[in-house]
């Protein structure tokens, strides 16, 4: 997936950026940083980005997406 935009993520478990940060805590032993955050929604990591959508100025994403996140560099 190249494309981070999905509005369908506004349907699950919606997360601001400092919650989704703080939900890789579990894997790296601390929360990423905003920036990282950012780089994985616009820019995407070896070609698949964290899906996330733009409400009311503020970018947001879900846990299912973080989720498809992780899931998808697993299978790189």
């Amino acid at each position: 997936m190249r494309s981070g935009v999905n509005t369908n993520i506004l349907t699950e478990d919606v997360v601001t950026t400092k919650e989704a940060c703080q939900e890789f805590e579990p894997i790296f032993g601390k929360p990423i940083d905003r920036t990282t955050f950012y780089r994985w929604a616009f820019r995407g990591f070896h070609g698949v980005c964290l899906e996330h959508a733009k409400l009311g100025g503020r970018i947001v994403t879900s846990r299912q997406a973080i989720a498809r996140f992780i899931e998808a560099r697993s299978k790189v």
